[in-house]
């Protein structure tokens, strides 16, 4: 179509040309149509033509130097824009242009030299620089442009625009010293610029060797009269990692902004969402001792006890979490009751506050999880439920009470206390949602699969519910196998086992299902379950071998690709084989292209691949 359409035109042309009085208009459209298809050979005469009969039309010299600079007809252009400048010799895009021909032929000296003699003939204008700065970054002179931007600069009334653009052209040529300066410039001659500036320097500190010169850059300007660059120097020392010299910084920002350990206590925060807790614990009780009558100073308390808490799970943190299943693994830490004693303190001084609630459940949740003590932590949460029987922490309270009792076998006391959740409209939708899933599951170990399904159709109707797919899944489940009431029972029973970590006893139970060769989704996920079993009982080797099996059943197994997923992670976690675990994780992406598990099986790979590089 398109070779007919160029012939067509082509044909056009020739009559078009020996037709005299033709229609301007349509040479015009004709000469576009040439260089939109690229043939500037047939644009050219056309488009001389036309300016040959109205040489001031800026449109028909505009295209016809664009054919002349795209078949290299450099000194064509030159003549046509020399010619021009002749008419209108105040035109400094003109002179830009002609510059622009220079470059691309090749004399860059002659090129600039246009440009200089310009510069110094013409007005001393903001606006002149700027065009033909535009001109040198258009060719990629960059140097040049800085150049032009910096003489400009010097005679503007507004320096800090064409700050940002030197800014971002020493950015671009990696001089991150200099748009650093630039930015720092920027914000002293105007601090409401800080914002802004600091985003652009962030932009780029991620950059090989940008971090520390930007930092030597921003010590300069650190003084006592403008806290923004204390600000920017913490920051930058927070990308840096080097918390302390941070720390040292908001100690005066907070002191100059008389913010009454306010800035310390947000440092804090920040700090401990990064996970760097000794630092956090450090600033934290800086604020405690110092600030003692402070507002903020309940809620310092509580992030220092918070704190302190995820400090002593990271350090006695063995739990192996990539298992789907494991054996609950005790907290011996011997700062544990150091931990209580912080929550308790806040419960002691602030009663009946947010802070006071939060910190029962805490402790309450510490008492449970660590020292599996259901009777002290129930006092905690009694507690809560006498004095903020309306506040959040109470949903989150009913749902460890309603793990628990599971875990114990106590299907009546957990079903009672998810039920308080799922049915109280004013706690959040996410936790009404797990706990009505819940009570599904205890609804099909009790065998009553009708309620069961019940709470089921109410969640997997909602996609956006946390717990729409469990919900969809076990949904399935259970009505693919309404007619394998037997087997369904069985499964049921396991699943129940597995609340109760009672893998062994799990794991004879999901043998009997999957024994049943009818290949429906029930037997799919028990061979799987097999496998995660074997897992939690550390039966490594039979694990991976179960693993395979179910993996190698593709497409008849709905669950096979999780199972190689799961592979994987036994290679690579269980037998610290990372070369298998690579090739597994491959395996994956190779024959699953649209698994679930895909992004983490490229996040993983590029992980071990990373490390066996770096040794």
């Amino acid at each position: 179509m398109i070779k007919k359409f160029l012939l067509i035109v082509s044909l056009f042309t020739s009559v078009l040309l020996a037709q005299n009085g033709v229609d301007l208009n349509n040479q015009f459209m004709l000469a576009q149509g040439f260089v939109q298809a690229g043939m500037y050979e047939k644009a050219m005469p056309v488009l001389e033509k036309l300016y040959h009969e109205q040489p001031n039309n800026y449109e028909y010299f505009q295209m016809l130097n664009q054919t002349y600079i795209q078949l290299k007809n450099y000194d064509a252009s030159i003549n046509l824009i020399e010619n021009r400048i002749s008419g209108s010799p105040n035109d400094i895009n003109l002179v830009g242009l002609l510059g622009t021909t220079y470059y691309l032929k090749g004399n860059d000296n002659r090129a600039f030299q246009t440009w200089d003699d310009a510069l110094k003939t013409f007005p001393k204008s903001e606006v002149n620089y700027r065009v033909i700065a535009n001109y040198a970054l258009q060719l990629r002179a960059f140097d040049k442009a800085i150049e032009y931007l910096k003489d400009g600069e010097d005679i503007s009334q507004t320096p800090q625009y064409f700050a940002y653009d030197l800014a971002n052209l020493y950015s671009i040529t990696m001089r991150y010293k200099e748009a650093t300066e630039q930015y720092c410039l920027i914000i002293s001659r105007d601090p409401n610029q800080f914002s802004n500036a600091e985003t652009r320097i962030l932009n780029f500190i991620r950059k090989p060797g940008a971090l520390d010169q930007a930092i030597s850059v921003v010590k300069k300007y650190d003084n006592d009269n403008e806290v923004g660059f204390k600000y920017l120097l913490a920051r930058l020392y927070v990308e840096a990692k080097s918390y302390d010299d941070a720390y040292s910084l908001y100690k005066e920002i907070d002191a100059f902004q008389k913010s009454n350990g306010a800035e310390l206590y947000n440092f804090g925060r920040f700090l401990y969402g990064e996970k760097v807790y000794k630092t956090a614990e450090k600033v934290l009780k800086d604020v405690i001792d110092k600030y003692p009558e402070s507002p903020i100073v309940s809620y310092a308390k509580l992030q220092y006890a918070e704190t302190l808490e995820a400090m002593m799970e990271e350090e006695n943190n063995t739990k192996p979490d990539w298992k789907p299943y494991f054996m609950p693994v005790k907290n011996n830490s011997p700062d544990i009751k150091k931990v209580i004693d912080a929550y308790s303190e806040i419960e002691r001084i602030y009663p009946n506050s947010d802070v006071s609630n939060e910190a029962l459940l805490k402790v309450g949740e510490i008492r449970l999880n660590d020292y599996n003590d259901l009777d002290g932590a129930l006092e905690s949460f009694n507690k809560l439920f006498t004095d903020a029987s309306l506040s959040d922490y109470t949903s989150k309270a009913y749902e460890d009470l309603g793990r628990a009792y599971l875990a114990r076998g106590d299907l009546n006391s957990a079903f009672k206390y998810f039920q308080k959740v799922a049915s109280a409209g004013r706690y959040p939708e996410d936790e009404r949602n797990f706990s009505s899933y819940q009570l599904a599951r205890i609804s099909f170990y009790q065998n009553n699969i009708n309620k069961a399904k019940d709470y089921l159709n109410d969640l997997s109707s909602d996609p956006k519910n946390s717990s729409a797919n469990e919900a969809l899944e076990l949904s399935l489940l259970l009505n693919t196998s309404q007619n394998d009431s037997s087997n369904l029972a069985a499964f049921g029973q396991a699943e129940f086992l597995v609340d109760q970590d009672k893998f062994k006893e799990a794991l004879d139970k999901y043998i009997i299902v999957a024994n049943d060769r009818q290949k429906l989704m029930l037997q799919n996920i028990a061979e799987l379950r097999i496998a995660e079993m074997e897992l939690a009982l550390d039966n490594i080797d039979s694990a991976s071998a179960q693993l395979q099996r179910v993996a190698g059943e593709k497409e008849n197994n709905i669950y096979s690709d999780k199972a190689l997923y799961l592979l994987a992670k036994v290679y690579q976690y269980g037998k610290g084989d990372i070369k298998k675990a690579v090739e597994t994780y491959e395996k994956l992406l190779a024959n699953f292209p649209n698994s679930l598990y895909l992004d983490e099986a490229r996040s993983e790979i590029l992980k071990l691949k990373d490390n066996v590089n770096n040794g």
